[in-house]
């Protein structure tokens, strides 16, 4: 009874140990950086089933709030080039929900106050519209891929990019209500915000759980 106890305990304690690293690894990486379109920058639908981002002045967006980060990027701006166009496929309709895939890639930039720019692949995947919204990737999958800040020193940018890929959401709406068959078929223009939340690059999770059972084995040794 006294063996079993004391590997009771172990294990109670072992676990204790994997939880806690592995909520430290997630931690580290868990950033997202809010943004909203600048005045005069619209997210554009046109009559030939594509959009497109674009704007009056270079920059399309700025950082408006930071979770999980410093908050110094707070009011960097950034914008995406080309900003289109991406083309909407075949909309799939569900009761008051129309769907669609989308295709293109483009290059996302962020420019921090030293005008060193955090940049990253995005390939916008899906597009849905419900009632008077809209929104750019609704499930939230990793769609910003390959982020790159070599010589910036911005905290919150830098922690983005050791993360490697992201998730980028953008919403929109659009009043009277506007679904995805009439913006592809009769175009229309709104303003937009949106998310970027960082995600792990799985070598990182390899690591954390390396260096989990590493611990466990000096441990064990003991």
């Amino acid at each position: 009874m006294k063996s079993y106890s004391v590997r009771s305990a172990a294990f109670r304690s072992y676990t204790v140990i994997i939880a806690l690293l592995l909520s430290l690894s997630f931690q580290a990486k868990a950033i997202t950086l809010n943004f909203q379109g600048l005045d005069g920058t619209v997210i554009s639908f046109a009559t030939n089933s594509t959009f497109g981002f674009t704007s009056t002045n270079g920059y399309q967006f700025s950082i408006s709030s930071v979770q999980g980060g410093l908050g110094d990027s707070v009011g960097l701006n950034g914008f995406l080039s080309p900003g289109g166009p991406f083309t909407i496929g075949p909309i799939t309709t569900n009761g008051g929900l129309q769907s669609a895939s989308v295709t293109g890639t483009s290059t996302l930039h962020i420019t921090d106050k030293g005008t060193n720019d955090l940049t990253g692949t995005i390939n916008w995947i899906s597009i849905a519209t419900i009632s008077v919204a809209g929104v750019l990737d609704l499930s939230g999958q990793v769609n910003l891929s390959g982020i790159t800040y070599p010589v910036g020193t911005n905290s919150d940018l830098t922690t983005l990019a050791a993360a490697g890929s992201a998730s980028d959401v953008v919403t929109f709406q659009f009043v009277p209500a506007k679904d995805l068959t009439t913006l592809s078929t009769q175009g229309g223009q709104t303003s937009y915000s949106g998310s970027i939340t960082a995600v792990p690059e799985p070598s990182t999770m390899v690591l954390a759980l390396a260096g989990i059972f590493a611990f466990l084995s000096i441990r064990h040794r003991k």
